[in-house]
């Protein structure tokens, strides 16, 4: 569980890419919208879940929400990856949590601004890139 010692709230990343949101990024509950839930099972073949547990974010970056929800009004959109961030309960704080190691605030702004580095852990997988297996998803057929 995230504690106060975390330099983030689990609501400050995205729960499908696991991205920073910037403070005045706009974000969309995950649980408000059926639509981007029904998307996100369609694309990647799981439901939201953990939406009960204090770890796991709660939104979605704009990003996500207007990729996923165009991919399944039959857009031509893609996410960047087949498997999206997959959030676990850390087990260890200090070596294993997401929003404890993940350090954004040395960020500057502009357009020659380092990336923000995400730490590989095992409490939330990584995405996983789209390649032949397995393949961009195809949206089911709307009736």
């Amino acid at each position: 569980m995230a504690s106060k010692s975390c330099k983030h709230s689990p609501d400050a990343f995205c729960y499908v890419c696991g991205q920073f949101i910037k403070t005045k990024a706009k974000t969309y509950s995950v649980t408000a919208s059926a639509k981007m839930c029904e998307a996100y099972k369609a694309y990647f073949d799981m439901p939201v879940g953990d939406q009960d547990k204090p770890w796991a974010p709660y939104f979605t970056c704009e990003h996500c929400t207007r990729t996923l929800e165009g991919w399944y009004r039959g857009e031509t959109r893609a996410m960047k990856f087949a498997i999206p961030r997959i959030w676990r309960e850390p087990i260890d704080h200090s070596r294993n949590c997401y929003f404890y190691m993940l350090s954004s605030s040395k960020r500057r702004a502009g357009n020659n601004a380092s990336a923000i580095m995400y730490p590989d852990l095992p409490s939330p997988i990584s995405p996983v890139p789209h390649c032949p297996e397995p393949p961009v998803s195809i949206p089911p057929e709307r009736k």
